[in-house]
């Protein structure tokens, strides 16, 4: 279960996610083990801020060295036996340039997509939900509304 917040309410972030665009389009990788697609993302590791990690997660899984950054909204995900909980804060990033994935990167390559890809690791209809929702708030939270 996910709980949401605005961006910057939550402290103790532990994972981030990235919604990232190049020249219009979607970004995602291919997972190694997983064979499906996702949208950058992972933990923050110790003395990282949410930012730093975002960051070196999109480096690391799409090889993408040079974006700007805006954070969207925090999240609460309540595990489903209710046993813990752990923060998240999800970010927009608009790529400069896409570069070649690090050599241990976890993903196969990098495509580029005008929605998300069936072949995607988590749910679909929330992929596109959170897109909807982050398209809406950019213009807000950039002040151009």
């Amino acid at each position: 279960m996910f709980k949401e917040y605005p961006a910057g309410r939550l402290d103790n972030i532990k994972y981030v996610a990235i919604l990232t665009r190049y020249r219009g389009k979607w970004v995602y990788a291919f997972h190694k083990k997983r064979r499906s697609f996702e949208h950058p993302g992972g933990h923050v590791e110790r003395g990282e801020t949410a930012l730093e990690a975002a960051r070196r997660e999109l480096y690391e899984e799409t090889g993408i060295s040079s974006a700007k950054f805006v954070p969207l909204w925090d999240y609460i995900y309540i595990w489903d036996n209710r046993r813990g909980r752990s923060n998240g804060r999800v970010f927009f990033a608009e790529a400069e340039s896409i570069g070649e994935l690090p050599k241990n990167s976890e993903m196969t390559h990098v495509e580029l997509f005008d929605d998300v890809p069936e072949n995607f690791t988590y749910n679909v209809e929330k992929e596109r939900r959170d897109i909807e929702k982050a398209l809406k708030a950019l213009p807000v939270i950039l002040g151009e509304k």
